[in-house]
């Protein structure tokens, strides 16, 4: 199960490494639009819309990754006073019912959304703004998947913590500690 687990936290990681990229090139695009519309009277709908994808991709691919680290957002006003298996028990609880229908509901739905954007020729508000709209609702279904494959992931090593093979399955410090 920890082999299964460490290669999809693998594959989230390289997402997030993949968005740290995209951040780079976000950076330098907002410095073009920036520059150009200040000394050289520039920019466009395009160059606008090209920033939000951007950050958008950023964002959503970096899900799956956050929650192999426990980065997520949670609400633990009642349960940090549970003991750390019934803590366990609650989080494979709300992955397999809760988040995981969700994220397969947003995977089946978001393709169709993606799919149709393509088949349409989709682009930007008045031929203004990007061709190719698909290429950005492509990341939902994507990200959902990401974001499963890191819920999963967490989900198999709280099972084996429960086993008591390792102590604890969150991340911390650059290791998983055990």
């Amino acid at each position: 199960m920890l082999k299964i687990s460490r290669m999809f936290e693998r594959i989230c990681t390289w997402a997030a490494r993949f968005a740290g990229l995209l951040l780079i090139i976000l950076t330098a695009v907002v410095l073009y639009d920036v520059v150009g519309r200040q000394f050289y009277n520039t920019g466009s709908v395009a160059l606008g819309e090209l920033q939000w994808h951007i950050h958008g991709a950023i964002a959503m691919l970096c899900f799956g990754y956050a929650y192999t680290r426990d980065a997520h957002v949670r609400i633990d006003v009642f349960s940090q006073n549970f003991s750390k298996p019934l803590r366990f028990k609650l989080e494979i609880a709300g992955v397999a019912f809760l988040l995981t229908p969700f994220m397969l509901v947003v995977m089946w739905y978001g393709t169709d959304f993606a799919f149709r954007a393509f088949v349409r020729g989709e682009s930007g508000p008045g031929g203004l703004g990007l061709d190719h709209r698909w290429i950005i609702k492509s990341v939902i279904p994507l990200s959902a998947l990401l974001a499963l494959m890191g819920a999963w992931s967490v989900l198999l090593r709280m099972i084996v913590a429960l086993r008591g093979k390792i102590e604890n399955p969150y991340w911390e410090g650059g290791l998983w500690k055990s």
